[in-house]
């Protein structure tokens, strides 16, 4: 009896974990966006900007469909200064760094180089 009504409020408590979780995720995925953003418009990293706030984005969107993703965008944008930008981007970068190497992985080398190759 015991073990049950343990294993009942550990089931609830993981139950209202993930929304937390998952609240938390769509934070730090808006916070890579608005780093990303704030890249985008220097040459030099403008290709991987924009594959950034792609993939954040999708990751968002996925999550929460119904977000009103432009208020969530401007909202995080006004609390982040210069030094949060900075570490963001590196955060954001190296998860998106990762996640492009497990594909990579992934592929076995299925994945080709482009057109005709």
């Amino acid at each position: 009896m015991k073990s049950s009504l343990f294993l009942i409020a550990c089931g609830a408590a993981a139950a209202l974990a993930l929304p937390a979780r998952a609240q938390d995720l769509t934070v730090s995925d808006i916070r890579c966006v608005v780093a990303f953003g704030a890249l985008v418009s220097n040459p030099q990293y403008r290709d991987a900007a924009a594959t950034g706030i792609f993939y954040f984005l999708g990751r968002v969107e996925g999550r929460e469909p119904n977000l009103d993703i432009a208020e969530a965008l401007k909202q995080t944008r006004r609390g982040m200064g210069s030094a949060d930008l900075a570490s963001e981007g590196q955060r954001c970068g190296a998860a998106l760094k990762a996640r492009n190497e497990s594909l990579k992985a992934m592929s076995g080398g299925a994945l080709s180089r482009g057109v005709g190759d």
